[in-house]
């Protein structure tokens, strides 16, 4: 009977609560950093590789096996040949593709902080095998590393590999089996071992260095140090920079690394990037990536791994070739693998393979995810760079 009593208000309580709508939830609100323009140094912009490699990338910090950017560094240079190609020229000769070139284009774009001193030991190996036993045309880390430590092991004797950083090994140029040079980019528990020292950076000069002579040394160098391709293994070779940085085209009209790799290699400072973040509008005047001084690039990022930058370029230097001058924008993103286009000339378009118009004119602009940037100055001392984030 007491139990029949309660059933029918319970029943409506119910009802009520059943059919009473929640308030619609307030719409969420714009963090801070979005809502607010903020203005910061560079060090609220180093993104992490988000790439999945722990080799080569733009993310920082760059790996602790990779290379120092900074002060001397010492490079053992052995030279190699093969039964079916026997080199017929001295090793001096050989070396004189790669030297002083080589050294002179890393002390000029590093501002003379990095000293290349290779310390060539001028005789012929001869490999065990003929050229084209060694795996080339589909070249592994393994086969890599195999032919690397069997040149070493035969120069060991007369060499003090201890006293080195890194070690180039020169094949006979004329061995065409052997047409691409590379990089051995090892980790410290699966690299070259010689005279009780670890050596995780290596480099495999090729035929291909009579094409590109002494700037094929300062592109493999460039993996060494820690940063990835920007040419395109797939599609279009150059569509992704063009012909800005010899880490994208060796041979293009703007060789020097660019804004970020130099950042990333510590040639410039935290304080010469000027990383923006929220909604607003703003300016920046850039100087040319080819000097040491001055502001360097303007960061906007986009998401966590992503950002529009802006450096600037002059027909300075080893860019003294540079069609157009200016201010050059491009798309970054960390997420990205080397040879896949982690670093991006705006606007996109990867037909265009050299990127000679990209810079940009007075009155110019580029926008790109709600961000446009817009190029009110340019003279030789650098640009001016309106920037909007709506």
């Amino acid at each position: 009977m007491h139990v029949k009593r309660f059933i029918l208000p319970l029943i409506i309580v119910l009802f009520i609560f059943s059919c009473r709508k929640d308030p619609a939830p307030d719409k969420p609100a714009e963090k801070p950093e979005e809502a607010v323009l903020t203005v910061t140094d560079g060090a609220s912009c180093k993104f992490a590789n988000a790439s999945g490699r722990n080799d080569v990338s733009l993310g920082f910090p760059r790996s602790g096996d990779r290379q120092k950017t900074s002060g001397t560094v010492k490079v053992a240079v052995i030279f190699v040949d093969f039964s079916d190609a026997v080199a017929t020229v001295p090793p001096q000769q050989v070396f004189g593709l790669m030297s002083p070139e080589s050294e002179n284009f890393l002390s000029t774009v590093s501002h003379t902080k990095l000293n290349i001193v290779f310390e060539p030991q001028f005789k012929w190996y001869r490999m065990s095998r003929p050229s084209n036993m060694y795996g080339w045309e589909n070249l592994t880390f393994d086969l890599h590393k195999s032919y690397i430590q069997e040149a070493v092991n035969l120069a060991d004797a007369e060499y003090d590999f201890s006293k080195v950083d890194e070690i180039v090994i020169m094949a006979n140029p004329q061995a065409g089996a052997l047409n691409r040079s590379s990089s051995l980019i090892g980790m410290s528990g699966n690299a070259i071992v010689a005279d009780g020292k670890t050596i995780t950076n290596a480099i495999t000069p090729m035929s291909d260095i009579f094409v590109f002579t002494g700037l094929l040394f300062p592109h493999e160098f460039g993996h060494s140090m820690g940063v990835p391709d920007l040419y395109s293994f797939r599609g279009p070779l150059h569509g992704y920079v063009g012909d800005f940085s010899i880490m994208g085209n060796v041979l293009g009209t703007a060789p020097t690394y660019n804004a970020w790799e130099q950042w990333l290699f510590g040639w410039f400072t935290d304080n010469q990037i000027t990383c923006v973040r929220g909604k607003g509008t703003g300016s920046v005047q850039l100087t040319p990536v080819e000097q040491q001084d001055g502001m360097k690039l303007l960061v906007l990022p986009i998401s966590t791994t992503a950002a529009v930058i802006v450096e600037d370029r002059r027909r300075i230097g080893y860019d003294n070739r540079i069609i157009k001058e200016g201010p050059l924008v491009y798309l970054i993103d960390n997420r990205i693998q080397t040879g896949a286009g982690v670093l991006k000339v705006l606007p996109l378009n990867t037909d265009d393979q050299v990127k000679t118009d990209a810079p940009l004119s007075v009155g110019q602009a580029v926008t790109y995810n709600g961000v446009t940037v817009k190029c009110t100055v340019s003279a030789s001392g650098g640009s001016t760079i309106e920037y909007e984030r709506k």
